[in-house]
């Protein structure tokens, strides 16, 4: 529980006091740059502590971030407010991974990412979406690996700049695009995806349902979806104010509309078209895994349970 209570208090403190050190002078990666020198996105510095504000404002209004039309701009103005925290303290790709004994950090994200093109079986030719991109550390990843195609979306223009950006320095940018739009709404035709993923990014969504409906729709029939997901598992406890009290610092201090049950995760995507075909665990939380599989040609959806350092309580299935 220590180890809990430490991740959850770090989050806070990430976004309770980002305002303090974010100016525009310059990228995150730049040689020398301290914190102090890093920026607030799209956000210009005199109008960094009203996003702020704007950003818990949401937390006292709750019900205003469980409906679509309020995502936009909670997830945006946290995007803005973080990414270039993010780049400088932990990478371009902005999730957790399992540790490999005699790997580093950096090449287990990478060995973590390159998992997804493998179990989406992806080859040159072939094009895949990354449901909520960030920056493209993934998407970069998955592309160099698999030589296919892949299309990023996020709702933050900052990152889009930055995606590019990155691509273009590593070379990828004839193979990896990014889109700055909404997840819930995508501006992708049907059937139009060989393959699809997200690391760790439709729990921003308020009804996982939407965004799962959506990647549903821009697959071509047969094609998988693999998706890292932050859940409870069944260790977690509603009426433990320790356990809530957890999960809430996680949800603010991540742009959460709300964590959901690692039960819900397969029973969601069954509801939307997909049919589980396989899962695995990641972390000392994680238990039992299920698979999704497509039926008579349909989408497929492979989703694999995920606890990050076992700070979250989660677990997915699908």
């Amino acid at each position: 529980m220590d180890a809990l209570t430490l991740f959850c208090t770090a989050s806070l403190v990430v976004v309770g006091s980002v305002f303090w050190f974010v100016c525009v002078l310059g990228p995150a990666e730049q040689k020398g740059k301290r914190a102090v020198h890093l920026s607030g996105g799209s956000i210009s510095a005199e109008k960094v502590q009203d996003k702020y504000n704007q950003y818990w404002s949401f937390f006292r209004r709750p019900k205003e971030i469980e409906t679509a039309d309020k995502v936009p701009a909670f997830v945006d103005t946290f995007y803005n407010l973080v990414t270039d925290i993010y780049e400088w303290g932990w990478g371009q790709s902005f999730h957790f991974s399992p540790a490999i004994p005699g790997k580093s950090h950096r090449d287990a994200t990478r060995l973590h990412e390159e998992m997804v093109a493998d179990l989406l079986g992806v080859t040159p030719g072939h094009r895949v979406l990354d449901a909520g991109c960030g920056v493209g550390g993934p998407m970069r990843a998955i592309a160099a690996h698999s030589g296919a195609n892949v299309v990023g979306i996020t709702i933050n223009e900052y990152q889009v700049n930055r995606a590019r950006i990155h691509n273009k320095k590593a070379k990828l940018d004839t193979q990896c695009d990014v889109v700055c739009g909404n997840f819930l709404q995508m501006p992708f035709d049907e059937n139009s995806f060989d393959g699809a993923y997200s690391i760790e990014a439709t729990c921003h969504a308020p009804k996982l349902e939407e965004v799962y409906g959506e990647i549903f729709r821009v697959l071509k029939p047969g094609s998988l979806y693999v998706s890292y997901e932050w859940v409870t598992t069944e260790l977690y406890r509603g009426d433990d104010p320790e356990h809530v009290e957890i999960i809430q610092g996680i949800e603010r201090g991540d742009a959460l509309p709300g964590l959901r049950s690692y039960d819900q995760i397969a029973k969601i995507a069954r509801e939307v078209g997909f049919e589980v075909d396989g899962g695995e665990g990641f972390g000392k939380a994680a238990g039992e895994s299920v698979v999704v599989e497509a039926e008579d040609g349909e989408n497929c959806l492979l989703e694999e349970p995920h606890s990050d350092y076992g700070a979250r309580f989660s677990r997915n299935r699908a």
